[in-house]
């Protein structure tokens, strides 16, 4: 699984870095926000610091989520609740506060991936399976809806 790391202080770096090449993941770190957009290769999941030095980290946040669907979870010394709800609020999957640990990351890192491959945002990408049937919710939830007669009487009035 390819990580895309971004985060300016390399000593802050290096200990995450270090830990997903440990468990398995690739890293590319890149130092500033510009950097993130004009990656150009496939990244499963995007670490953004929001404390870049050329551009506010929610605003990177927000213009990857634009772009595409990739997993982001932000990891930023900005602890407060205000930070964190703009953060998820602006697409982030997840959020986690400085100082953290490596196996947090990690943690936090595998759910969002394994989500993000099974449900597909914005109607992109394949539609759900179990077995050979196509899993289309909103158009069964529509249909048994359809089905549903209209109740009426006595017994679904209410008392009075």
């Amino acid at each position: 699984m390819r990580v895309l790391l971004v985060e300016d202080d390399e000593p802050i770096a290096q200990s995450p870095r270090r830990g997903l090449v440990r468990y398995g993941f690739e890293v590319e770190r890149v130092t500033t926000g510009g950097a993130a957009l004009a990656h150009e290769g496939a990244s499963d999941v995007v670490l953004p610091d929001l404390g870049l030095p050329d551009a506010d980290g929610l605003d990177v946040c927000k213009a990857l989520r634009a772009r595409g669907d990739v997993p982001i979870i932000v990891i930023s010394a900005r602890s407060d609740e205000t930070d964190r709800v703009v953060g998820l609020e602006l697409g982030a999957d997840d959020y986690v506060s400085k100082p953290f640990g490596v196996r947090e990351v990690i943690a936090r890192t595998r759910p969002v991936m394994r989500r993000a491959r099974r449900w597909p945002r914005r109607g992109k990408g394949r539609i759900p399976a179990i077995g050979r049937r196509r899993v289309r919710p909103l158009a069964a939830a529509a249909a048994r809806l359809a089905r549903t007669p209209a109740l009426s009487g006595p017994a679904c009035e209410g008392s009075r």
